[in-house]
């Protein structure tokens, strides 16, 4: 341990007094305490940014735009064929429903489908959805539709789901099991389209559900005389615009294109 003789003044030589500085409160420093770079409070403007055509929110403090830009949703209607339909006939088809576990339209019925993530394609957007909210393990093929909506534009595919088990007991193939954990999805089934049919619009959590099945049905099932290894037909694009425009239905189609 060091004494007070060591820390004694060299002879002859008065030791200075330190000089006491005054200390902000880590609140008022510029850096806001952190030692960092010095706190920017954000202020933003409704301006039209050089270059740029329209309004948008930019920061008068460091000049940050906030571009507010639509959401790509990607989903699919996803059918299972049954592999024990009677010869001759067309075979029964079975359609992929989720019950939504969340806000908007929970507990309502809807295709699997969301938003799609960075470092995705989305067609593989469209088949991690339909197994979180679903369990089922699907194969998106062709583009069946593209809906522009307010904030976001969806992509929706025709999906394959394999697979299956035979009852033993009366002999009818029953489709891959599904799970859902109760947070995405309350429920999940498989229903024919005639199923579909009868349900109300109110059942369906968004207009989208019975646009893109019907056009499913009228293009891609078996019934239409589609084998999923055939044609290819022009996917559906419908426009719901917003603000609603007075007078206009709640949907148009868009004009068809000739490639």
């Amino acid at each position: 341990m060091a004494t007070r003789a060591a820390f004694a003044p060299s002879a002859g030589r008065v030791r200075p007094k330190p000089r006491r500085v005054p200390t902000r409160a880590a609140s008022d420093r510029a850096d806001g305490g952190g030692g960092g770079a010095p706190r920017v409070e954000p202020s933003f403007q409704r301006s039209v940014p050089p270059g740029d055509a329209r309004e948008r929110d930019v920061c008068t403090t460091c000049g940050f735009v906030d571009y507010r830009n639509p959401k790509v949703v990607v989903g699919s209607v996803a059918v299972w064929v049954d592999p024990g339909s009677p010869k001759g006939f067309p075979p029964t088809e079975k359609i992929l429903l989720c019950k939504r576990g969340i806000e908007p339209r929970i507990g309502k019925w809807g295709l699997p489908q969301g938003f799609m993530e960075l470092g995705e394609t989305s067609r593989e957007g469209a088949a991690r959805e339909a197994f979180e909210e679903s369990g089922a393990s699907i194969t998106p093929g062709v583009l069946l539709s593209v809906y522009n909506l307010p904030g976001q534009v969806q992509l929706l595919y025709v999906a394959t789901i394999a697979g299956g088990t035979m009852d033993d007991a009366t002999g009818e193939h029953v489709p891959p099991a599904l799970t859902t954990d109760g947070t995405e999805s309350l429920d999940a089934g498989y229903f024919t389209y005639e199923e579909i049919e009868r349900m109300d619009d109110d059942d369906f959590a968004f207009p989208t559900v019975r646009w893109a099945i019907d056009y499913w049905r009228a293009n891609y099932s078996w019934v239409a005389g589609f084998t999923y290894t055939g044609r290819v037909v022009q996917p559906q694009q419908r426009v719901k615009r917003w603000p609603p425009v007075e007078g206009e239905p709640g949907f148009v189609d868009e004009v068809d294109y000739t490639y």
